[in-house]
């Protein structure tokens, strides 16, 4: 089913669209993957082509060769629900999205959310988690940092 893929107008190849993606979440999957790029010089993303297949909900990324897919929680307490969906699509990574959504950062409540994941981490389920807000990214890991770290970490998206 997959005939190609179209250049991002802004990232070039490092953000590749595939002309069967998902229409009805193509711009905020393209918001995210270029607030991603725009805050990490090496990775590249490519829009995956939707699946049609019934009760199959496909992930939209392919990040750096790993599935990811993106959460557009709508408050610190979706990240839970967001870690279980992208495990069961078989993703390795896990954006969650704040722009769609949540209008104030709250890095305290997301950190701890994102620390009590550390079992997805350390067994490999999950590798990475970008969060996205304001239009640029950061990636966390629980594997190898604490809560606090994260808790800086996601701090530094403040604008």
């Amino acid at each position: 089913m997959e005939t190609g893929y179209l250049l991002d107008e802004e990232f070039g190849d490092r953000l590749l669209i595939s002309i069967n993606a998902d229409k009805s979440e193509l711009s905020s999957n393209i918001r995210a993957a270029r607030a991603i790029l725009h805050s990490f010089d090496e990775v590249y993303i490519r829009i995956n082509s939707h699946t049609y297949a019934f009760g199959h909900k496909n992930p939209e990324y392919t990040i750096c060769n790993e599935l990811g897919d993106r959460k557009g929680v709508m408050s610190e307490r979706g990240v839970t629900a967001g870690f279980k969906s992208a495990k069961k699509q078989g993703c390795k990574i896990v954006v969650i999205d704040l722009d769609e959504h949540v209008l104030t950062l709250n890095s305290f409540e997301l950190s701890k959310y994102i620390s009590r994941r550390k079992a997805d981490f350390t067994s490999n389920m999950i590798t990475d988690c970008y969060i996205v807000f304001c239009g640029m990214s950061v990636r966390v890991n629980a594997k190898y940092q604490t809560r606090k770290e994260i808790e800086h970490q996601i701090e530094t998206l403040r604008p």
